[in-house]
């Protein structure tokens, strides 16, 4: 038995085995390169079931694994039967999938119709208001055109009626001017009666009265000058009179005058 060890088949064997790892290692790259653009799908695997490829990544979703049976000729070899399940279960997605596509399509139709239907409304109610601005415009212009209409034939009438209220205020001013004269009349006819009542006391109390000063002494009025305090239209009544006396007093009384002329003094 040889103890030789043969280097150079060693290091041929190792480079085989490197070659074959980096072939291995391209097969995989390009199994992922072409996995990566593989459309979304059920594909086989190496155990007979159905895996779903996403488009980006395997999933965890399989299809149950094939059935095996005996032949039928009994000779103990098996026979893998069609993979109707599998079908059966692409198949139903993809009626699945029609149907969502189709319901999808209909709720658009549906969200597009909706839409339609409210820009119909929004549009219908845009041309109702710019209607109804129309109309208040032209509300508004026919309104102007009364209003100057109103005011060009007013204005005659404007003219008069400023010539009334001017000639009313005249006739006002007028009437009280002469209220304003009647009353000054009325007063000063008034004051000279009263004047006469007055006169009339104080001559009386100048030349037919005497008095007597707070001394005790007799005394006479030298001066009187009276005003109408209270008095009826004979004169009667009460009168206010400043009296000065002989010896240089001067006193204020309250002089009543009875219906006779007679008078007396309150103090």
């Amino acid at each position: 038995m040889s103890n030789t060890i043969d280097h150079e088949n060693i290091a041929g064997e190792h480079d085989s085995k490197q070659i074959d790892s980096q072939h291995i290692d391209i097969d995989e790259d390009h199994k992922a390169l072409i996995q990566s653009h593989r459309p979304a799908g059920w594909y086989s695997q190496a155990d007979g079931r159905q895996r779903y490829w996403d488009g980006r990544q395997w999933t965890e979703n399989y299809t149950p694994a094939a059935v095996t049976t005996t032949s039928a000729e009994g000779d103990g070899k098996p026979s893998v039967q069609p993979k109707r399940s599998s079908r059966v279960l692409i198949w139903i997605l993809a009626v699945v999938t029609g149907i969502s596509f189709i319901i999808t399509a209909l709720v658009q139709v549906n969200t597009n119709s909706t839409v339609t239907a409210k820009n119909a409304v929004v549009a219908t109610a845009q041309h109702a208001r710019d209607v109804a601005n129309a109309k208040t415009d032209e509300a508004n212009a026919k309104a102007l055109v009364i209003e100057n209409q109103l005011a060009s034939v007013g204005a005659p009438i404007q003219t008069a009626a400023n010539a009334a209220a001017a000639k009313i205020a005249a006739d006002k001013a007028a009437a009280a001017v002469a209220a304003a004269a009647a009353a000054k009349a009325a007063a000063d006819k008034q004051a000279a009666i009263y004047k006469g009542f007055t006169d009339k006391l104080e001559n009386g109390l100048v030349h037919n009265s005497t008095a007597t000063n707070p001394q005790g002494q007799r005394v006479r009025i030298t001066a009187a000058s009276c005003t109408v305090t209270s008095v009826n239209a004979t004169g009667a009544g009460t009168y206010s009179c400043d009296l000065t006396f002989s010896e240089g007093s001067t006193e204020t009384d309250t002089i009543t005058v009875d219906t006779n002329g007679n008078w007396t003094q309150q103090k």
